[in-house]
């Protein structure tokens, strides 16, 4: 097995809990389904299972750490909910990619978006809140853009029931990101 296979495999087990709790209770019918040897399972067996979790676990807290700092104000209103939802999309979903805590912030926003549409979560503005900080996010690292959102609750000020738009524009990529809300 090659280094890329192996970096492969050790990313799996780190960031699939279902994964990682079968394999260290079956390396040898796990590993074969990975496409290991058995002499390839075995060596990764050896590896210590708690340590495996706690490394695993680590990288989790990281993540979420990244996301709570680029949705401050979702995060600050779910409070405990936060992490727990959290803990729910990060077993779904792996970031991948060169800014890949901005884009699982935004997966996780959607996530986050789905639940409220279909479990319903506390505050009733939580929607609103979580698309308008998606938004900077997705406008923020555009050369250009101009994106418009509507809202129901004024969630940049006092989140009172009131329609708002909220705009963001750059007109190229040297010029600031504005936004305005009406």
């Amino acid at each position: 097995m090659g280094l890329k296979q192996t970096q492969q495999l050790l990313a799996q087990l780190y960031t699939n809990t279902e994964l990682r709790s079968r394999f260290f209770a079956n390396p040898q019918a796990v590993g074969l389904e990975m496409g290991l040897s058995d002499d390839e399972a075995q060596q990764f067996a050896e590896l210590s299972a708690a340590q495996v979790n706690v490394f695993a676990n680590s990288l989790k807290w990281k993540r979420l750490g990244e996301v709570r700092e680029m949705l401050p104000r979702t995060a600050k209103a779910l409070g405990k909910n936060f992490p727990t939802l959290f803990w729910r999309y990060a077993e779904t979903t792996i970031p991948q990619g060169v800014k890949k805590h901005r884009e699982d912030a935004i997966a996780f926003a959607d996530f986050i978006i789905n639940v409220a549409q279909t479990e319903g979560i506390d505050p009733v503005w939580i929607e609103d809140l979580v698309r308008y900080e998606q938004t900077w996010l997705l406008t923020y690292a555009q050369d250009r853009c101009y994106k418009m959102l509507r809202l129901r609750y004024a969630v940049h000020q006092d989140f009172s029931q009131k329609n708002v738009l909220a705009i963001w524009w750059r007109l190229g990529s040297r010029s600031p990101l504005r936004h305005f809300v009406l």
